[in-house]
């Protein structure tokens, strides 16, 4: 008999015994769970076998700041627990906790290459809507001639006039990330984006392109600038919007500039000549909450 639980602090220990070799480079549960057990908006569960106690799956759903979906991650099950249907349990229970919080929709992100983990997602009802790429790098870059320009409160409907043309934005599934979580990319997150500082265009009238930045730190990782949305019309404004960012990461000394975007031929083409060669490719799924 399986138990799903609310997480208690004991639980940390046993549980990284099986969450260190996940992937070929290890794990991050270790970086994120007292993140998540202290989590206000967030539920970190445990699985445990009812008799011994014994602790066999984690997970942890997180409610987005608007309140219109959860987001879904960090299933692990113990090798010897494997095809269980335990990971299925965890997803019904973290949607349940979704649908009490007033989530209208569940989203989770998978590995290109975790092919289990896609069976199980859509086993559950969930769709693919989105194909997304990282790149990552701490070399030493050299400067570059950039035309690009932090956006204004005045370029705030030509932005999202360019947006809603866009085809990446569309490709994309109208979102952008923030600390490993996809949220929409809607007016009002556009609007605060920009008073933040934190989106980059080239162009007047009309915008050419656009980027969405942050000047970051997440889980136990310093001083980092990421590009968390990418989008151009054609090669030229993506390499001026790339080159904007690289001199920002050299004048700033950022200890690493990380890139998450549409994965596409243009974008990757362009990212190359920035960036090493791709970390991993991210497949988005989504899947609509009914009553």
């Amino acid at each position: 008999m399986i138990k799903i639980r609310t997480a208690a602090k004991a639980d940390k220990e046993e549980i990284l015994s099986f969450c260190s070799n996940t992937f070929s480079w290890g794990d991050y549960i270790d970086q994120v769970w007292d993140f998540w057990y202290r989590d206000r908006n967030g539920r970190l569960l445990v699985a445990e076998e009812s008799g011994s106690k014994k602790k066999i799956a984690m997970s942890h759903a997180a409610v987005c700041p608007d309140e219109k979906s959860v987001w879904l991650e960090g299933i692990r099950v113990h090798p010897d627990y494997r095809r269980s249907q335990i990971a299925s349990k965890l997803i019904e229970k973290m949607l349940h906790y979704g649908r009490q919080k007033g989530a209208r929709q569940a989203s989770a992100i998978v590995a290109a290459d975790n092919a289990a983990s896609q069976r199980m997602m859509e086993k559950n009802s969930f769709e693919i809507i989105s194909r997304w790429v990282f790149y990552s790098t701490a070399d030493r870059l050299r400067p570059r001639k950039s035309e690009a320009r932090l956006a204004t409160a005045g370029d705030l409907d030509a932005i999202w006039q360019y947006l809603n043309a866009s085809e990446v934005y569309r490709l994309s599934a109208k979102m952008y990330v923030r600390s490993w979580h996809w949220y929409q990319l809607d007016h009002r997150a556009l609007q605060n984006l920009v008073g933040g500082q934190r989106v980059v265009v080239i162009g007047q009238r009309p915008i050419d392109g656009v980027a969405v930045i942050n000047r970051t730190s997440y889980w136990t990782r310093k001083n980092i600038l990421q590009v968390v949305y990418l989008d151009s019309t054609s090669l030229r404004p993506l390499r001026h919007l790339m080159s904007f960012v690289t001199n920002m990461y050299i004048a700033d000394k950022f200890q690493h500039l990380q890139v998450v975007c549409h994965r596409s031929k243009s974008m990757t083409s362009v990212l190359e000549k920035f960036m090493t060669e791709e970390e991993e490719q991210f497949l988005l799924y989504n899947k609509v909450l009914v009553a």
